[in-house]
């Protein structure tokens, strides 16, 4: 459950209900990178030379007769997985309510408070086919902590009443994760940084994120916002019209790169050369990078001279910083979203 409201978000009435299904989801904040990764999230995964071969290069979310053979005779398991979206408003046309992603997780399906598994011979006979207009959904889905509450198929009455519209967890899609395979054999997208040391530990922690076998039911994320503290912010910048890109690593040459879920406290990462810092919140059109500093770490005096020399290079780089203290965000959200604004305004 998400702790700690902003006064000034619970004064909207609006605020504390949600709407009813159909919701109309806007992916364009999500960075091409992973709106593509999670496009590509479905059928069997992850898909290997193997799976290609046997299906004589010709590749659907439903398993070909070659797949169906490789699969049974090798006995894999598989877990169901879904695609989780957590959700702020979006104002737009189309029909349903406008939405867009400010977090995506990963959860295995589970039966009985264990993780389902199921062979090729059941994964054959299912229509795999997603209906948009009645998802799988998830109440009280806190992708913070990995908490959540009641799981329902064609059951849209979890979606509307009283609530915040941030703890439902919507289904956007699922895919059937191989619990064996081989690593070396996995046909993986080009992920966009310039070969070398990061690229190679970028895309392991890609892997890591999207096809490692789950042990627990615990959901994993994918990508978004970090904390609390950054959702409100963005809830604010959403009712004034601003959708950012979220996590979003700056490298040395400048340019910009989307970052999965917990990337930058990957110790060998964070440590490479060409990475410089990750941007909780960036607007590429006007280059503006918004760091939402919590904790004592951000307020010793080492931490502030190293975000004063990180925000200079940023600048060197024609990117404008805003650093927001965390209690600032809660004791004072309007003001937050002004500073935000501000630099928007003067980028241009």
């Amino acid at each position: 459950m998400i702790k700690d409201r902003p006064a000034h978000l619970l004064t909207d009435p609006t605020y504390s209900v949600r709407p009813p299904l159909p919701y109309r989801v806007d992916m364009s904040p999500v960075p091409d990178l992973v709106a593509r990764s999670i496009a590509d999230l479905a059928g069997i995964q992850p898909v290997t030379k193997a799976m290609f071969d046997a299906a004589g290069g010709d590749l659907t979310d439903k398993p070909s007769e070659g797949e169906v053979a490789l699969f049974r005779a090798a006995g894999t398991e598989f877990q169901l997985i879904w695609i989780i979206a957590s959700l702020v408003p979006r104002v737009g046309n189309g029909e349903g309510y406008g939405t867009t992603p400010f977090a995506l997780s990963l959860k295995p399906a589970e039966k009985r408070g264990e993780i389902q598994t199921a062979t090729i011979d059941w994964i054959e006979k299912l229509d795999l086919a997603y209906d948009a207009d009645n998802p799988p959904l998830f109440s009280r889905f806190d992708p913070f902590e990995g908490s959540y509450g009641l799981f329902g198929m064609g059951a849209p009455g979890l979606a509307e009443g009283k609530g915040h519209l941030d703890e439902l967890g919507l289904v956007i899609g699922y895919y059937f994760l191989a619990t064996c395979y081989d690593e070396n054999e996995v046909l993986a997208p080009a992920i966009g940084l310039p070969e070398g040391d990061a690229w190679r530990r970028y895309a392991k922690h890609r892997r890591k994120l999207l096809f490692a076998p789950f042990k627990n039911l615990q959901p994993r994320r994918i990508w978004g916002a970090d904390s609390p503290i950054e959702l409100f912010l963005i809830q604010e910048l959403a009712r004034r019209g601003y959708h950012p890109q979220l996590q979003m690593l700056i490298m040395e040459n400048g340019g910009t790169y989307p970052s999965f879920y917990d990337l930058w406290g990957d110790i060998e990462f964070r440590w490479s050369h060409a990475a410089v810092t990750e941007a909780d919140l960036f607007f590429p059109d006007q280059r503006v990078a918004v760091f939402c500093d919590g904790g004592r770490y951000h307020r010793s005096g080492a931490k502030q001279k190293k975000d004063a020399a990180i925000s200079e290079r940023l600048r060197g780089f024609g990117i404008s910083p805003v650093r927001i203290d965390g209690r600032t965000i809660v004791n004072d959200l309007t003001g937050a979203a002004d500073a935000v604004e501000a630099a928007l305004r003067s980028a241009g």
